[in-house]
């Protein structure tokens, strides 16, 4: 499952991944010093890339080592 969250005083949204219980990030991104400012749903792959989409339409920030994991596969 994949979550879109974007953290206060970072300029750019990061793809949270969940695989077997384990959260991390594709480009390793620590959100343990970080505040979360807010969250999507959790989304399955198909949703994310939309969610994704839409948001860099809308000229949102989103990493792009997170965003091209979600390509990558």
């Amino acid at each position: 499952m994949y979550t879109l969250i974007r953290f206060e005083a970072v300029e750019l949204a990061h793809i949270q991944v969940e695989k077997g219980g384990i959260k991390s990030f594709p480009c390793g991104f620590d959100s343990s010093k970080y505040t979360m400012e807010k969250s999507s749903q959790r989304l399955d792959l198909k949703k994310i890339r939309v969610a994704v989409a839409k948001s860099a339409n809308a000229d949102s920030d989103i990493c792009g080592i997170c965003a091209g994991a979600l390509y990558s596969h």
